[in-house]
């Protein structure tokens, strides 16, 4: 199987580093200037699961190559429709699309653009970055994919894709029920990366200090409200399910959009907040602390933009 994995930053740079690793085909779609410098250091993994470094493939927009069989998508949403052009020419007849992006209006711009066949439903769990140097740096034990077809059926293509993802050194799952996966990773992500931001501290401060513990809780609560009363596939358990997960990790333990701010990089305040906004702009029900997290992150993003004049 040939993947191409687009993007060769945190996320595409560690799973398919791994997929590398294993001796798996795998090339890099990455930018001219990201190309010139895996060509001169190659991609460097720092894992509390154990240290790769390895030459790799790669190319760059635009440049020729035969359709592959998987393209594994680890760009931040708003690059999405810029890139969705550029990709056409590495698609072919029975090419696979795996998005492990956050959120999920992405995957109906998928299938809208490359056809509903195309795209498989799938996310990730990791807390990884790159240092100054390019490195990816992973300090957590999650290093997870989960995908599946979108309406849950036993695809031989899926069984093939599992068979070659599997033992690559990350945990991934063939999920027969996707969509619900992405709903949870979603709220989760959305409730986490909004308190840590409008806080503008780690998890553990938050949860530890009962004042802004309340004010997660109910920032959760608001997501899970909102996405029950859009009609999607949302089990009764999520909201406990989520305060759990979040009671697990550690106190450290930032939200990737956490560390965009600090960077001083774009968010994906639209793609994950606003689009949840989105799905309740035909109620009457409002959403209080939600709407205060996108408020926030909007300023954010007109400083941003004001700055970079």
């Amino acid at each position: 199987m040939r993947f191409l994995v687009v993007g060769a930053g945190a996320i595409g740079g560690y799973f398919g580093g791994r997929l590398v690793q294993k001796g798996e085909d795998v090339t890099f779609l990455v930018r001219p200037s990201k190309k010139l410098h895996l060509a001169k250091n190659g991609l460097t993994i720092q894992s509390v699961h154990g240290d790769f470094q390895t030459p790799i493939q790669a190319i760059t927009y635009g440049e020729a190559a035969e359709p592959f069989d998987c393209i594994i998508l680890a760009v931040k949403a708003y690059h999405l429709p810029l890139l969705q052009p550029d990709l056409a020419p590495y698609i072919g007849k029975d090419t696979m699309i795996l998005p492990l992006l956050n959120g999920y209006e992405h995957f109906e711009s998928l299938r809208e653009y490359f056809g509903a066949e195309k795209v498989l439903g799938g996310l990730c769990y990791i807390e990884t970055t790159l240092n100054h140097k390019g490195t990816i740096v992973q300090t957590s034990p999650f290093h997870r994919i989960v995908f599946g077809e979108w309406d849950g059926a036993n695809s031989e293509r899926a069984q093939l894709l599992c068979s070659h993802l599997d033992h690559a050194g990350f945990t991934v799952t063939h999920s027969h029920d996707i969509q619900r996966e992405i709903w949870q990773k979603y709220i989760f992500i959305a409730s986490m990366s909004g308190i840590t931001t409008l806080m503008g501290s780690s998890v553990g401060a938050i949860l530890a200090t009962p004042e802004s513990r309340a004010i997660y809780e109910k920032l959760l609560h608001e997501i899970v409200t909102l996405a029950r009363n859009a009609d999607m596939p949302i089990h009764s358990e999520m909201e406990a399910h989520t305060l759990k997960t979040m009671d697990s990790l550690k106190p450290e333990m930032m939200s990737s959009m956490q560390r965009d701010m600090q960077k001083n990089l774009p968010v994906e305040a639209s793609h994950l907040h606003g689009a949840l906004l989105a799905l309740a702009s035909g109620s009457n029900v409002s959403y209080p602390i939600l709407e205060t997290v996108y408020a926030r992150l909007k300023v954010y993003e007109s400083l941003l933009n004001t700055s970079n004049i």
